[in-house]
């Protein structure tokens, strides 16, 4: 039966419509019968003659799936195989064989090399169309997948990522740094929406890439705010060096108009907070709370816009010079004597801790 005589078979392969895949055999008229049978499902057709030629445009062209002769001039098809698993763009590309050898050691040459399906010629056209249909289907379900796993990340936090969001409430002691923009309230009445929302993102993204450079994690984003965990045995210091790194590039960088600079104020604290689950069934959200955040979060309150302020407790951890202004004591909401701050130098790289 051809594959015009099976009307569910083709209302099935339609769904390839538009799939991009590169038939590759030095004998022409196979690629013909190919092309033939899978232009009638709406794929996009390229061809390769070798085995390197195929390298090349899949390299460029990264292709959704390649239909591959194993016995080729100038390379074949198992080394064309090995080449394409070593590039990251082609690694989990979905590969078929088409060989004129139909046993066993071929079978196994094909799938060690890193091939995901085998066929032998002369091959039955619907045959091979239903074969490329379940692979390019099931490669794009893997992208997909791959696609809400980035988003995923991109809005859950890493312990929870982790695995360890177990509804248990642990007591943590590491380091906060808190931070936000100065003016941020003046600027967004008088400022274009989108555009602030826009500034806000790309602050904050930056931000991100240099927490998590040093060893952090960024619990949460409220409004133009960050709120980032430090854990790790030099917690400290890699929260004050991410400080640091945050102001030197927002004192450059010069991408946002109403904002050159990004005012960006930072607050850092040492001491123990609770972590765990807030919320219910419908709405859950796991993260840190405690007199440890609140403290960062008003530590960077006092802070100007490129300033630093760290408290005593992360000053303690420190040997030697810390680069830090003097002591000076504020008052700060929630606390009944006035608390010592230092003013971080944010251009000197902080040294080692206790």
């Amino acid at each position: 039966m051809t594959l015009e005589q099976n009307p569910d078979l083709m209302a099935r392969y339609s769904e390839l419509n538009g799939a991009r895949i590169l038939v590759v055999d030095d004998n022409q008229s196979i690629r013909v019968v190919v092309r033939r049978y899978l232009q009638k499902c709406g794929v996009v057709i390229t061809e390769a003659c070798n085995g390197e030629e195929a390298v090349a445009i899949a390299l460029r062209e990264d292709p959704e799936l390649i239909l591959m002769d194993v016995d080729m001039p100038v390379m074949d098809g198992l080394t064309a195989c090995r080449v394409l698993r070593t590039h990251e763009i082609t690694r989990f590309t979905p590969l078929i064989f088409l060989t004129g050898r139909d046993d066993e050691e071929r079978h196994i040459q094909a799938l060690t090399v890193g091939g995901d399906d085998f066929m032998a010629k002369p091959f039955t056209p619907p045959v091979l169309v239903a074969r490329i249909a379940n692979l390019v289907h099931r490669h794009r379900a893997e992208q997909e997948v791959q696609r809400l796993l980035r988003l995923v990340r991109q809005y859950v936090s890493q312990p929870v990522r982790e695995g360890k969001a177990s509804g248990e409430i642990e007591t943590v002691e590491a380091t906060i740094l808190f931070s936000d923009l100065r003016g941020f309230t003046a600027t967004s009445l008088h400022e274009d929406p989108t555009m602030v929302f826009r500034a806000i993102s790309a602050v904050l993204a930056k931000q991100t890439e240099m927490v998590v450079r040093h060893g952090g994690y960024v619990d949460k984003f409220s409004g133009d705010g960050m709120l980032a965990v430090f854990e790790g045995p030099d917690n400290a210091a890699e929260a004050c060096r991410a400080a640091q790194e945050i102001v030197r590039w927002a004192r450059t960088f010069e991408g946002i108009s109403f904002w050159s600079p990004p005012p960006v104020g930072i607050g850092i604290h040492h001491g123990t907070f609770l972590r765990g689950d807030l919320g219910g069934e419908s709405q859950r959200e796991y993260t840190v709370i405690g007199g440890t955040v609140n403290i960062a979060a008003r530590l960077c309150g006092v802070a100007k816009a490129l300033e630093i302020i760290i408290s005593d407790t992360v000053r303690e951890r420190f040997v030697g010079d810390l680069h830090c202004g003097p002591a000076e004591f504020v008052a700060l909401k929630g606390l009944s004597d006035e608390a010592r701050i230092y003013r971080l130098d944010g251009e000197t790289s902080v040294g080692s801790v206790t």
